[in-house]
C-alpha cells in the first residue's frame, strides 16, 4: 500500500530503504515533518514456520523488528496515520542492512506471520511530551553507527536493533509511555526503572520461567564473554544495560514533537 511519509520524503517509494537514507530525508524535510509526533512504537516477532532462521533452529530463535506509527500531515495538509518498519538481517552477507519499510497499511506491513511482544503509545497524551519523527531519525542514526562491523549473529542482530530501540525510547521518554500505554507488565517494569534489560527481554521472549531463567543465564554470560575479550576493539561490545545507558547519552534529540 502507498506511505503518505514516503511521498512527502520521496524515499522508499518502491521497497525498504537504508535506515540512514531515511534518517538524512527526515533531517532535510520540512520542520513540520521533522517535528511530526511519534504515536507508537512496538516489536514483533516474525513466526513463519518456513522461514530458514526460525527453521534451523527449531523455532526457538526467529527474526523480531520495529513498528513505528507517526502522526504525519499528508501533501494536502491533512493530517494521517503512517507507519515504517525497522529490520536488521544479514542479507547481502557479510554485513546486512538496516532497512526501513514504509506503508499506511500497518497490518500489511507488519505482515501475517508476526507475533507483537511489546508496544509504547502515547494514548490521550500529548503528543509533544514523546518524540518527534526526527527524534526517532537520529536513534536509527546512532544504531547505525554502534555496528561498524555490520551484522552479527551473536551480538549484534535484529534482537538486538529491536530491544534498544525499543528500550531507548521507552527510558527517553518514559513519563509519556507511562502514562499512556506501556504493556506488557516486563516492558512497564524496565520502564519504571524496577527491571534490566536482559529480565525485561526474556520476559517479553519467553513466557515459562524456567526458559527465562535458563536464557537469561545464558544470554548474561555470553554478552559478558564477548564485552571482556572486545573492551580494547574498536568494535567492542558492551553489556546490555552499558549499551542502552550509552545510547541514551549520545541521543540528544533537537525537534520537539508538535503539531505545525
Amino acid at each position: 500500500m502507498p506511505s503518505t511519509l514516503a511521498n512527502i520524503l520521496q524515499i522508499g517509494l518502491d521497497g525498504p530503504c537504508l535506515t540512514t537514507d531515511f534518517a538524512r530525508a527526515v533531517h532535510n524535510a520540512s520542520d513540520s515533518i521533522r517535528a511530526s509526533p511519534v504515536f507508537a512504537m512496538e516489536s514483533f516477532q516474525f513466526t513463519d514456520p518456513n522461514d530458514p532462521l526460525s527453521k534451523h533452529t527449531s523455532g526457538k530463535i526467529v527474526h523480531q523488528f520495529i513498528m513505528v506509527t507517526v502522526h504525519v500531515r499528508d501533501v494536502a495538509g491533512e493530517w494521517a496515520w503512517t507507519y515504517f518498519r525497522v529490520d536488521f538481517d544479514n542479507n547481502p552477507p557479510p554485513h546486512g542492512r538496516q532497512n526501513v519499510a514504509l506503508s499506511d497499511d500497518h497490518e500489511d506491513l507488519r505482515g501475517y506471520w508476526s507475533r507483537g511482544l511489546a508496544r509504547i503509545a502515547g494514548v490521550d497524551q500529548p503528543g509533544e511530551n514523546g518524540p518527534s519523527l526526527d527524534d526517532i531519525a537520529s536513534l536509527l542514526e546512532i544504531m547505525h553507527r554502534r555496528t561498524p562491523g555490520g551484522y552479527d549473529a551473536l551480538s549484534r542482530d535484529c534482537l538486538w536493533l529491536t530491544e534498544n530501540l525499543l528500550l531507548s525510547t521507552a527510558r527517553k521518554y518514559s513519563q509519556h509511555w507511562l502514562a499512556g500505554h506501556c504493556k506488557p507488565e516486563p516492558l512497564r517494569r524496565y520502564t519504571e526503572g524496577n527491571s534490566d534489560v536482559v529480565a525485561c527481554i526474556m520476559q517479553l521472549v519467553f513466557h515459562d520461567p524456567i526458559s527465562q531463567t535458563v536464557a537469561g543465564t545464558a544470554v548474561r554470560a555470553v554478552r559478558g564473554m564477548q564485552a571482556f575479550f572486545t573492551q580494547a576493539a574498536p568494535n567492542r561490545i558492551e553489556p546490555h544495560d552499558e549499551e542502552i545507558r550509552l545510547i541514551l547519552e549520545e541521543w540528544q534529540p533537537c525537534v520537539k514533537a508538535g503539531f505545525m
